[in-house]
């Protein structure tokens, strides 16, 4: 014997919502990448010129400006210019953000590693089970979405 299911009609989401979770992934996916995660990280320390990231990075400066680039379409970073020839990058962080995303690499999970074990420790509890494989972990990537307010 089956149960009869009644069927609702599916609702599609208002459009605001639609453009919310679309910028949500679009920055989301361009702050994980590994060259614009080291390059979002360079710039926590204030504006920096494509000159010093391209130091920093060690990236080719068509790779630089195509990674910034995409870091600016979804609203990460801005630029400056100096001098009317030099361009500076720097952070972007609205006051209500919709969401933001915590990177550690290797280089801070290592750095940090019994605040980091804590941290796993903690997810572990809210979780209810242990996290397999925690001391192979090399990067994390933590997202946390804001509620609209």
């Amino acid at each position: 014997m089956t149960a009869k299911r009644d069927k609702e009609p599916l609702t599609t989401p208002e459009p605001r919502y639609k453009v919310m979770r679309s910028y949500i992934a679009s920055a989301t996916k361009a702050a994980i990448h590994p060259v614009r995660a080291q390059l979002l990280k360079a710039l926590k320390d204030g504006e920096k010129s494509t000159v010093d990231l391209e130091q920093l990075t060690g990236e080719a400066r068509y790779n630089l400006y195509h990674h910034l680039n995409a870091l600016e379409e979804v609203g990460l970073v801005g630029w400056t210019m100096r001098d009317n020839k030099t361009k500076l990058y720097s952070l972007k962080t609205p006051e209500a953000p919709r969401a933001a995303v915590v990177v550690l690499d290797h280089k801070d999970i290592e750095q940090n590693r019994r605040r980091f074990d804590r941290v796993m420790d903690l997810l572990s509890d809210i979780e209810g089970e242990k996290i397999p494989n925690r001391e192979n972990v090399v990067r994390a990537e933590i997202c946390l979405y804001y509620e609209d307010r």
